[in-house]
């Protein structure tokens, strides 16, 4: 009997070791992420659970409640390894170190770019994830490795001792049994208790909706995120496929019928470019805080410095990008709806119908046709485009060889092969270029590294304005073949960003770069800002600080081009008209004109920050709580037509 409590003891004190080894590298993800466990270091973990257990201290979901959750996962995925005989449960924990560190190094990579968790929704995109190439490369450090290193030490201790490790061959298996049944009852209470305190006080919302990974993940903490996404996942797209409800339906009819009916307000702009070609350029990974900024007395961006003057300039625009990146950029900018909260709808719903801005275009007459000098399979496009209203979509199989700057062809030689593209279509048309060259990592081939910058920041920011500034030079080149071909003076030339850098986190050299305000509003504003410049010809420069995003690009072009109709279905705003401006994000947050809610995690008002613009200071919640209210319902609008395909319900 001795010999048997003698082995479980050492078998309990290896658990346990393993236990606190998997919590202190979900504690350096959250250091890695800049969530709620990066608050505490392993030791304030500790103290805190211990304070809950023995003075009987009440938790907040959003700080004890995730520690107690975490550990309880912890337990919950690893408790059956007590059943084992030590050799095999050292091999089996061995086993479930690596397979828990991969997922952590995974999410942790993952969120560096991104700034969000995989999903079931993203690994069903994974084919775009495997074309990241060196770009997911250059996101790893040699220390994330470290995460292994336990795994290593385990492996060799092992090998070297596998011979003296006991055989407990009369090791008492109920003695076993009873230990580990204990031990998952004590993780299934630490896991399930918390999560069911947070439902008990309102939060069931959050799991209902699941209006963003990262809102669940600090509710669930990083294990309990994956179990739930996979089983919301079986569950929507499985076992019980998701449907939009009647009610939901008639609510999303009802909400656009009411916006419809508003009387359209008219403007000195209303049908300016009625008949002239729409020519709408999204560039990859561009930031308004390079737009009239220079480093060593060099411009970054001369080419578009010049174009805002001559330009309808819209200088506060956010993107409203989530996990679909690139692909949710274009969505929002064509459709006028919001990207979904995982995965992007050109992937999880390539045949949906929308009334679109190609396909708007078209019935008026128009040619339309899409350009990207990448694979047509990168996000489905060669699927979506035609749903959308495209006629023609030139991928990288309709371009000759040119200079091979970042993951394609550059974007001068894009520019200029698609100008000759499109001067042999029909008049009017609409061409929509998506551009690649500034995307991630940024590094450029000396040759067209024409910024002198060696002392400026990090390395990480020079080789962004580098990438930049090349792009700009290529926006020249490209003005100057639109006005040689005769292109310039019939066609609008929007250019828009779609997406942030990845390198806005805070005390970086980009952020201490671009903020010109050291607050966290200013941290705020600049991140997610993008440029978006509409040349129309006849039209005098100007500049529109109306807050906005990208799904207010359709609506305001549609009201350029003197299209606008009482029955489309658009979530957006017309910039240019007298109304407040706003933006809501993805994940919540939502910006006007004179507030800015940054929505908490939790996706509850009163734990969000609700942020007076001109005082440039926090006020009470309640202040936001309208702009909390919208971002809600245009969401939960959003993602119901989008999942229910209601836009083609609706036509028929």
């Amino acid at each position: 009997m001795k010999k048997q409590i003698k082995s479980l003891s050492i078998s309990l004190l290896i658990y346990s070791m393993f236990v606190i080894l998997i919590g202190w590298k979900l504690t350096w993800f959250s250091n890695q992420s800049d969530t709620l466990f990066s608050q505490y270091g392993i030791i304030e973990m500790f103290k805190r659970l211990f304070n809950f257990f023995v003075n009987d201290a009440s938790f907040s979901p959003l700080r004890e409640g995730i520690l107690l959750v975490s550990f309880g996962a912890i337990i919950l995925v690893s408790f059956w390894t007590i059943f084992l005989k030590l050799r095999k449960q050292l091999i089996a924990l061995i086993v479930v170190d690596f397979i828990l560190s991969f997922i952590i190094l995974a999410d942790a990579i993952y969120f560096r770019y991104f700034e969000d968790l995989i999903s079931s929704a993203v690994l069903l995109q994974i084919k775009q994830m495997s074309s990241l190439g060196s770009s997911v490369g250059d996101l790893f450090t040699w220390k994330d490795f470290l995460l292994f290193g336990d795994v290593l030490i385990f492996i060799v201790l092992l090998v070297v001792l596998y011979k003296k490790i006991p055989h407990n061959k009369n090791a008492n298996p109920a003695l076993r049994l009873a230990t580990g049944l204990v031990a998952g009852a004590a993780g299934a209470w630490l896991f399930f208790y918390p999560l069911h305190d947070f439902v008990e006080k309102g939060g069931a919302y959050l799991f209902d909706k699941t209006l963003s990974s990262m809102r669940v993940y600090e509710v669930t903490g990083l294990f309990g995120f994956h179990g739930f996404d996979t089983y919301k996942y079986l569950d929507e797209y499985v076992l019980n496929k998701k449907e939009v409800s009647a009610k939901d339906r008639k609510d999303a009819q009802a909400w656009f019928q009411d916006k419809n009916e508003e009387p359209p307000v008219q403007t000195a702009y209303e049908g300016k470019a009625a008949g002239k070609n729409l020519i709408m350029v999204q560039l990859e990974a561009y930031q308004s805080y390079v737009i009239d900024k220079k480093v060593n007395g060099q411009e970054i961006t001369p080419n578009l410095n010049k174009l805002k003057k001559e330009s309808l300039y819209f200088s506060d625009i956010h993107h409203q990008t989530a996990s679909g990146r690139t692909s949710d950029a274009e969505f929002s900018a064509n459709t006028s709806f919001y990207p979904l909260a995982t995965g992007s709808a050109y992937v999880r719903f390539p045949r949906n119908e929308y009334d679109s801005l190609p396909l708007i275009m078209k019935e008026s007459g128009y040619d339309t046709a899409a350009f990207h000098a990448y694979k047509p399979g990168f996000w489905n496009r060669y699927i979506v485009y035609p749903n959308l209203g495209f006629n023609e979509f030139h991928s990288i199989e309709d371009f000759k060889k040119g200079e091979q700057v970042g993951w394609s062809l550059g974007d001068e030689s894009f520019f200029t092969q698609s100008v000759d593209i499109m001067k042999k279509g029909k008049d009017p048309f609409y061409s929509f270029l998506i551009a690649l060259t500034s995307h991630y990592p940024y590094t450029m081939p000396a040759q067209y590294q024409n910024l002198d910058i060696d002392d400026v920041g990090d390395v990480n920011l020079r080789n962004y304005l580098q990438s930049v500034h090349y792009v700009d030079q290529a926006v020249g080149t490209f003005i100057e073949k639109l006005k040689k071909e005769g292109l310039w003076e019939n066609s609008v030339v929007v250019f828009y960003g779609d997406h942030d850098s990845g390198y806005m986190q805070a005390n970086t050299g980009s952020t201490l770069f671009a903020n010109t305000k050291a607050d966290k509003l200013g941290e705020l504003e600049v991140k997610d800002g993008i440029p978006l410049l509409m040349h129309v010809p006849g039209v005098d420069g100007k500049e529109i600080n109306k807050a906005g995003g990208q799904v207010d690009i359709m609506p305001t072009l549609l009201h350029l081009f003197g299209m606008n109709k009482e029955n489309y279905h658009h979530m957006g705003q017309n910039l240019l008209d007298d109304k407040e401006g706003s933006v809501v994000f993805r994940y919540g947050s939502v910006k006007t004109d004179k507030y800015y809610y940054k929505a908490a995690y939790d996706l509850k008002l009163e734990n969000g920050t609700c942020y007076d613009i001109e005082k440039r200071e926090s006020v009470s919640a309640e202040t936001c709580k309208p702009l909390y209210d919208k971002s809600i319902e245009h969401l939960g609008i959003s993602d119901d037509v989008i999942f229910g395909n209601l836009v083609e319900l609706w036509r028929n």
